[in-house]
């Protein structure tokens, strides 16, 4: 167990160090004219490629990004979830106005969470879900997908940052309870999307008592955790 917990935890951190050294890169004189929405498609294309590398030389998983045969029988726990990223997605569509900058950004949301979702669900939290079980695999995997957002402390404010943590960290557990409920990364893929679609393009929200992107992202934070109950229900018998 240590073992294999150690080689997850390298690999993890040899991503880390991956993705701070590409962002780097891309600071220098001669990229740093780029669009931040080029720059950010073509960091998560080279993080995408790099994560396939490391599964291939290190864990040699195979990545289940289509639907199973038996899909529609593994939905039902997973209705609300889906009602939820529904009514996110349309109503960010709705919301928008132009649509080459609608559809940048939905391109550019479906490359993070490819890379996210093929890391950190696909990879991380399989190999660890081997040895610790599933609640234990997605806790450790999820606190090393919420960690890694600690690299936003360069360009946005500590308090912003923490909450993100807080949610990345509850949002990861969702995914790791979805990926293992449906055996595939399909529908993670989809609601992380969606969700990183919603974020990016931050439609006008008016809601009672929500005045704030930090309000906003403790309500968040609340309704994910909502949306794991109907999943643990029905799958009792992943709890220790």
């Amino acid at each position: 167990m240590r073992r294999q917990i150690k080689l997850i935890s390298a690999l993890w951190g040899c991503m880390l160090g991956s993705m701070l050294l590409i962002g780097l890169i891309f600071q220098f004189p001669f990229l740093s004219h780029l669009s931040s929405s080029l720059t950010t498609g073509l960091e998560e294309m080279i993080f995408i490629a790099i994560a396939l590398i490391l599964n291939r030389d290190w864990l040699q998983q195979p990545l289940t990004y289509s639907l199973t045969a038996t899909w529609r029988q593994r939905l039902h726990p997973l209705e609300p979830t889906l009602i939820v990223t529904g009514l996110m997605g349309g109503y960010t569509l709705m919301t928008a106005h132009r649509l080459n900058t609608t559809l940048t950004i939905l391109f550019i949301a479906i490359l993070i969470s490819l890379f996210e979702e093929t890391f950190f669900r696909g990879m991380l939290f399989r190999a660890s879900r081997q040895t610790l079980g599933v609640i234990k695999a997605a806790i450790f995997s999820s606190l090393l997908f919420s960690l890694t957002h600690l690299i936003n402390l360069s360009h946005q404010a500590l308090s912003l940052t923490l909450l993100q943590l807080v949610f990345t960290f509850v949002f990861g557990l969702l995914l790791c309870l979805i990926t293992a409920q449906t055996a595939s990364l399909f529908w993670p893929l989809i609601i992380h999307a969606t969700n990183d679609f919603f974020s990016l393009m931050q439609p006008p929200i008016n809601l009672p008592g929500i005045h704030s992107t930090a309000s906003f992202q403790i309500v968040e934070v609340v309704i994910v955790v909502l949306l794991m109950v109907p999943i643990l229900r029905k799958n009792r018998a992943w709890l220790p």
